[in-house]
């Protein structure tokens, strides 16, 4: 790896898969934060926790690309490692429809064009009609385990919710909602994940099946258009430009399923916990339900669901004293910026009072700042405010409970939450 030889004395070592930093980066953050310099991690690359560099980074796209693969063959879900694709699983991409980097992998003005035409799609306006909908989904799932005064909170509602959201919206058939949580479960892990060999599999094994799936709806609303997100996306245009390509809108429509699912649930996972560890807390939102909004964005700094994402460097240059070099992976860590104490004061406190709630990176930030955003945030607010009305004495169920993190440094969840609560 090129990285090694990048050690010195402006960077401070860090194992970003170790298990006690996957259990809690924060710590990792503070260190890093108190001594004023980014990580390195000789496996992975340079980890950037300032608030002011992950705001460079973010905005550099010239220096610091979205499109990271390092075999020019656009985004294919195979982890952040520098192991070529090995021949059995190029085989597997055999059947998959080409792809080109599209959205989160492009650079302007690629990504530009797309954000452009996914904007409209996921309007302001749109997120609003769709509030009574996710409220009816969002009580229909509480309806099923409500009379149990229990349920396992990540299968029954949290992962359900979401899914159920982007499945109606792009038009698609809820009796496949499972299938898209293992698609997007797989091909998360294949953006942010280092991967072994047989997870690689695993991944275009499931890449190939969602295009299977996706391509013949995509030509079936070119044919003829519906009112769905996924008709929007095939056929959106601006003046004197071509609709989206079949091998654009594939990655776009993985991106869109998989923020559209995993981020809000362990949102949602988070906050709870949050929740549960503070009952004033709890009761202050019981009683005033519009604060449930600053509550939302207080968790999505303090412990939020995307920790980080990857950049390549296309030149050489120095960032915050550290030395990058041409091709080196670069990660401007969005959870770090949010425990900047020269941005956030007390940043290990949570406090929904804070005057700055917003100015967290939990959607990250500049041209590539979460499409998803305010869907995401309806969500959040629909499901604490339908937990937190709906069943009383909301506690933690420890013997149905697994509180481990989720394997990955770069995605942050809970493992199992089990819930107990009044019956009505």
């Amino acid at each position: 790896m090129t990285n090694k030889k990048h050690i010195n004395e402006n960077t401070t070592p860090v194992v970003l898969t170790n298990e006690t930093h996957i259990e809690c980066p924060y710590a990792t953050y503070q260190q890093l934060h108190a001594q004023g310099r980014p990580g390195l991690d000789p496996d992975i690359g340079l980890a950037f926790v300032g608030y002011d560099d992950v705001v460079s980074l973010s905005k550099n796209t010239a220096t610091f690309s979205s499109s990271i693969t390092q075999d020019g063959q656009g985004p294919r879900h195979m982890g952040i490692g520098e192991e070529p694709v090995q021949e059995d699983v190029e085989a597997i991409f055999e059947d998959a429809h080409p792809m080109v980097n599209a959205l989160f992998t492009a650079d302007p003005p690629v990504h530009t064009r797309h954000r452009k035409l996914l904007s409209k799609a996921l309007s302001p306006r749109r997120v609003r009609q769709l509030e009574t909908h996710m409220r009816e989904i969002a009580d229909g799932l509480i309806d099923q385990f409500i009379g149990r005064g229990k349920v396992d909170l990540l299968p029954e509602f949290a992962v359900p919710l979401p899914v159920m959201v982007i499945a109606d919206v792009l038009g698609v058939d809820r009796a496949d909602l499972w299938t898209f949580k293992e698609w997007g479960d797989l091909m998360i892990s294949g953006n942010i994940d280092l991967l072994t060999h047989a997870q690689r599999r695993d991944v275009a094994h499931a890449v190939v099946e969602m295009h299977q799936y996706f391509v013949p709806r995509i030509q079936a609303r070119r044919d003829a258009p519906t009112n769905d997100l996924l008709s929007e996306m095939v056929n959106a245009r601006e003046a004197d430009e071509e609709p989206l390509r079949t091998e654009e809108l594939l990655p776009i429509i993985d991106q869109v399923l998989l923020a559209g699912h995993e981020t809000t649930t362990n949102l949602v996972g988070n906050g709870i916990l949050v929740l549960l560890n503070d009952p004033k807390l709890a009761d202050r939102l019981r009683n005033d339900l519009e604060a449930i909004d600053r509550f939302v964005e207080e968790v999505l700094r303090w412990d939020p669901p995307i920790q980080c994402t990857y950049r390549r460097a296309t030149t050489d240059c120095e960032l915050s004293g550290a030395q990058v070099k041409e091709g080196d992976l670069v990660l401007p860590v969005w959870a770090a910026a949010g425990y900047d104490p020269s941005v956030f004061p007390a940043p290990e406190t949570f406090d929904i009072d804070r005057p700055n709630l917003r100015k967290h990176m939990g959607f990250g930030h500049g041209p590539h700042f979460c499409a998803g955003a305010e869907l995401a945030r309806l969500e959040a607010r629909i499901a604490f405010e339908a937990l937190l009305t709906r069943l009383p004495n909301l506690r933690l169920d420890e013997s149905a409970s697994d509180l481990s993190r989720l394997p990955s440094f770069a995605s942050h969840g809970y493992q199992r939450i089990g819930l107990k609560f009044d019956q009505a």
